[in-house]
């Protein structure tokens, strides 16, 4: 993108379009620098740990006011180091959270007003294009608006509407570029699909989480036994439970599952756990139950991050070696899933996602699919292209002059020739 790529038009990629119009901004900063990534993903958290802390002073949410749900908001982002880094799922959750503030204002019976339901729905709206499995959270807040509050259906049409504002947008951009179609095939097809991924194991991921469950099912019951609530906070209550379990299949639905994609479950946790903290009544004991969450959540995850824990397995999370040593600094098209490639190396052509680029390469005798392989080689040729499935040959045969440009260097990879030894 920041060589100019229109994502899904000369980029055939499923990335939220906020994402990754953010994510250009920030290789044009910081170019590859994970250090600056890093840097910023722990700024975004501290900043959403500092907010949530406010919203639920402001909202009366516990008996007391306290930063204790900033502190353990901190420190459940920390149940496994991915969650460090600089995603699509860190930004979204930030404008879950603006969603959520906005959902207490509407549960509080006297704040009931049109521009909180218009920013509640918009605020989701935003999240989805950071990350389109977060469309989950608009029925979970519906169910919580159907149960606890006397929202009518010119409310509910508003949601509808906040929601929907910034995607028609989006498409009146593209019908009026003529680029539509690309949009929902690349985009809104891709995402609405809901298969996953596990990157990282159901075992692995219940190890990572093993301590906030321990905490939040005493939480829960301890809740049950001692708790003594008005009203407006047992509604918060029973939201914060249902908002719980929209975020955990809206985890289990993403794309790519993984320890980050549990990061808007922090949030419902907090809100028991801190609850939990608050009935202790002597406060070392509560001081004790804090440091022991804190450094059992870090050791855990420094123990997995750096292998000292067998069953859980972060290899699928991070980046391979170039395992084509010969090729570096070149132009790119790779016809597989394999992305260590471009450690050393740039796109070439649209096709980025195998998953939604392999239609076209596994039938070259539809006529639509060889116009575009053929007009992508011609606007963005690659150097190099690897091809381990001889998917290459049906298009060899169709476009003559394509034939004509590569030859094999070895099996299942092929060389451009240069112009002046044609």
């Amino acid at each position: 993108m920041s060589e100019g790529a229109v994502p899904y038009v000369t980029l055939i990629d499923s990335t939220s379009p906020l994402s990754a119009w953010l994510f250009r901004v920030l290789d044009m900063l910081f170019g590859r620098s994970l250090l600056a990534r890093h840097i910023l993903a722990l700024i975004i958290l501290f900043s959403q740990s500092a907010f949530l802390g406010m919203v639920f002073i402001n909202k009366k949410a516990f008996s007391e006011s306290t930063y204790i749900p900033s502190f353990l908001f901190s420190t459940l982002a920390f149940f496994s180091f991915d969650t460090l880094s600089l995603s699509n799922e860190l930004i979204g959750s930030g404008f879950l959270l603006l969603a959520l503030n906005n959902l207490f204002k509407e549960i509080e019976f006297r704040a009931q007003q049109d521009e909180t339901i218009f920013n509640l729905g918009l605020f989701i709206s935003f999240a989805t294009l950071c990350n389109f499995s977060f469309v989950i959270h608009l029925l979970g807040v519906i169910a919580i608006l159907v149960m606890f509050t006397r929202t009518s259906l010119r409310s509910f049409l508003l949601l509808t509407f906040g929601f929907l504002l910034p995607h028609l947008f989006m498409m009146s951009i593209y019908f009026l570029n003529e680029r539509l179609t690309d949009l929902w095939q690349f985009y809104y097809l891709p995402n609405l699909d809901f298969s996953s991924v596990k990157l990282v194991n159901g075992y692995g991921l219940f190890l990572l989480g093993a301590i906030p469950l321990f905490y939040l099912l005493v939480s829960i019951v301890m809740l049950n036994r001692e708790a003594r609530f008005t009203k407006y906070q047992s509604q918060l209550l029973q939201s914060m439970f249902f908002w719980m379990i929209f975020s955990f299949i809206q985890a289990i639905f993403c794309k790519d599952l993984r320890p980050q994609s549990f990061i808007t479950l922090i949030p419902s946790f907090v809100f028991f756990i801190n609850h939990f903290i608050l009935l202790i009544r002597r406060r070392k004991f509560a001081e004790m139950n804090a440091w022991i969450l804190l450094v059992g959540i870090v050791s855990v995850s420094y123990l997995a991050r750096y292998n000292q824990i067998g069953d859980v397995q972060y290899k699928n999370l991070l980046v391979g070696e170039n395992t084509y040593k010969d090729v570096r600094n070149k132009k790119v098209l790779m016809l597989g899933d394999n992305f260590n490639i471009y450690q050393d190396n740039t796109l070439a052509t649209p096709f980025l996602e195998w998953r939604l680029a392999r239609d076209f390469f596994e039938h070259p005798d539809y006529y639509e699919n060889v116009i575009r392989v053929d007009k992508a080689f011609k606007q963005n040729p690659p150097e190099v292209i690897i091809d381990q499935k001889d998917l290459m040959k049906g298009f060899f045969d169709r476009i003559p002059s394509l034939k004509n440009s590569y030859k094999q260097k070895r099996n299942g990879v092929y060389e451009r020739i240069k112009s002046d030894t044609l």
